[in-house]
């Protein structure tokens, strides 16, 4: 999410002319986004070198000292679909909302308007996760409905267009997902559960000029690159209802929740023309900003040296889905390496682990029996293959 702060007039003037240059706009036009966008990102560390950022006009940002950590990933989108999603949606995305041990799987939808990008709504398909482990109860469980969440009439910018210096705006809204409580101890059973989130989103831009990031296999980084700097705060307040009442604090308490409890994130995003994801994002732990604490960096083509591709991704599909007790997975893997064994590995909706088995691979093809599968309690699963260093992730439902 995008975030600005007003320049003044006083730091224009402290500007030598050699330096002088205009803040690039962003606009639609030049602000790529559809349902073929892919956002490529490099997980970084800071060096004890990196201070605080500055912002204000006419900077030059240099962060080639950030050192990658981890792999390069992929933030991909879906195209919308043509029934059963957000009206006026032009792309989709898999998304997970938490509130302390509980979490839940939905489908986000977006769109590109002159206004900015929007987020639409969300669709949540029927979600069942066991809470044996936490109560005691072999029954109790907690439930997520079936149910589509529009975020008003047009939806929610995030992020604003046209955006120059001197850009900012505030916005709120809220989302309140339905489901039902079982908790044999508690005298609970299917009682009706409300989870509700309420965002405040506000972005400024609060400097402009060029920065310069670390590019794979170049030991000069990038060029310097002109970027509009956009800072944020994501404002997100939690709360529990239960029988239509506030959850009570014992209950709270077991999923680790209060209730109203309120967090907040502050980031920076450098922006440039003609790409639909920042250049590079910075992290802090308060309002006063200072020095970041965690940061990424595109690794768009368009920025780095070419990387080798996830061909384990190419064409693959996992069938049947939704998937039966007594059914064997499928896996179709035209891309994997042959010869080397593919890992599965399957999550639940809590983000626990529940499977992880190597699978050989025979003619581009794996298969888990489906007596394994069979262990799969119903409900709604994220399914990773792995095989060396690539990975392939889909979603998976199990009735």
């Amino acid at each position: 999410m995008p975030k600005f702060t007003l320049l003044t007039a006083t730091t224009l003037l402290v500007v030598p002319a050699a330096l002088a240059q205009s803040p690039i706009t962003l606009t639609q036009a030049s602000f790529p986004s559809s349902a073929a966008t892919v956002e490529r990102y490099q997980d970084a560390n800071i060096p004890g070198s990196i201070g605080a950022t500055a912002t204000g006009a006419n900077q030059a940002w240099d962060f080639r000292a950030l050192t990658p950590t981890g792999l390069p990933y992929n933030v991909t989108r879906l195209p919308a679909p043509a029934t059963g999603g957000i009206a006026g949606a032009q792309w989709a995305y898999d998304r997970q909302a938490t509130f302390g041990r509980l979490a839940y799987d939905y489908v986000g939808y977006g769109a590109l308007a002159p206004t900015g990008w929007l987020n639409l709504g969300r669709t949540i398909s029927r979600q069942a996760a066991s809470l044996a482990l936490l109560t005691g109860g072999a029954n109790d469980s907690a439930v997520i409905n079936r149910q589509s969440i529009p975020y008003g009439p047009s939806g929610v910018v995030n992020f604003p267009l046209p955006l120059t210096a001197g850009g900012r705006l505030s916005r709120s809204f809220r989302v309140a997902t339905t489901g039902s409580l079982t908790i044999q101890l508690a005298s609970l059973n299917r009682a009706p559960l409300l989870l509700v989130q309420r965002y405040t989103y506000v972005d400024s831009v609060a400097g402009w000029g060029t920065v310069r990031i670390p590019v794979a296999g170049r030991s000069t980084g990038s060029d310097a690159l002109a970027v509009l700097q956009v800072r944020s705060r994501t404002i997100r307040q939690d709360s529990i209802y239960l029988n239509g009442s506030p959850a009570p604090a014992t209950l709270l308490a077991a999923f680790n929740l209060q209730q109203g409890a309120v967090s907040t994130t502050y980031f920076d995003q450098f922006w440039r023309n003609n790409s639909a994801q920042p250049l590079l994002e910075l992290y802090y732990s308060s309002s006063r900003f200072g020095t970041p604490v965690a940061a990424d960096y595109s690794v768009e083509s368009s920025v780095l040296a070419a990387r080798k591709a996830n061909l384990l991704t190419a064409g693959w599909q996992a069938w049947p889905n939704p998937l039966a007790a007594d059914q064997p997975l499928q896996l179709a893997l035209p891309g994997a390496q042959a010869g080397e064994p593919v890992r599965l590995m399957v999550q639940d909706g809590l983000g626990r682990t529940v499977l992880s088995q190597p699978l050989p691979l025979v003619n581009g093809t794996a298969t888990l029996p489906a007596s394994a599968a069979a262990a799969l309690s119903p409900g709604l699963y994220t399914l990773s293959v792995q095989q060396g260093t690539h990975q392939a992730t889909i979603k998976l439902l199990r009735q």
